[in-house]
């Protein structure tokens, strides 16, 4: 198996940033890749493998959201993990000015769309699917809708993505935290 949850090392700069946090705890839910889970609802065990649909954005920019049109090529059903991949890390590294505040996002309209078809995880390469105040309003919706935000994907692990994949998904989850620790393997065929 492959994995496509981002590896941080023990002494990356982020960890300083956490420990000064007035809640480590709960604060250490959100680095690296994680499940957003506001209303801290238990997410389905049968999630734990999906298929899975990678979609290129690569020819977005941060100025341009990124909109529905981009599943014109794809066939999203009922359960899929749709994951896109910007590659933002190439050039803005996580923890960047950039990668935190002025990442890639996606449209509501096609927040909506994915909320539709009744997709179970949407995973980005970035901080997040929509940016500031609106972060954590939208990981709620999909929340509500039994959807979960996947953020901090590893872009390097995903330049290797077919466009369907079978992933396994294992994250831990405690009442407390809003930010589940998740691993993501690609299955071999």
């Amino acid at each position: 198996m492959i994995e496509i949850s981002m590896k941080i090392s023990d002494e990356d700069k982020v960890w300083d940033f956490i420990r000064k946090n007035e809640n480590p705890l709960m604060m250490s839910g959100h680095i690296g890749t994680h499940i957003d889970v506001y209303n801290k609802t238990f997410i389905p065990e049968k999630y734990i493998e999906r298929r899975t649909i990678t979609i290129d954005c690569r020819n977005y920019d941060l100025n341009r959201e990124i909109g529905i049109e981009i599943l014109e090529n794809y066939k999203i059903i009922e359960g899929d993990f749709v994951i896109f991949f910007t590659d933002i890390q190439k050039n803005n590294g996580y923890g960047s000015e950039i990668y935190i505040k002025n990442h890639y996002q996606l449209s509501w309209e096609l927040i909506e769309e994915l909320l539709k078809r009744k997709v179970s995880f949407i995973g980005i390469d970035c901080a997040g699917i929509r940016r500031g105040e609106e972060h954590i309003v939208v990981d709620k919706k999909c929340e509500d809708n039994q959807a979960y935000v996947i953020e901090n994907l590893d872009s390097n692990a995903l330049k290797d993505m077919n466009k369907l994949e079978e992933t396994l998904i294992i994250w831990y989850r405690t009442p407390l935290m809003t930010g589940l620790p998740v691993r993501i393997f690609k299955k071999e065929k």
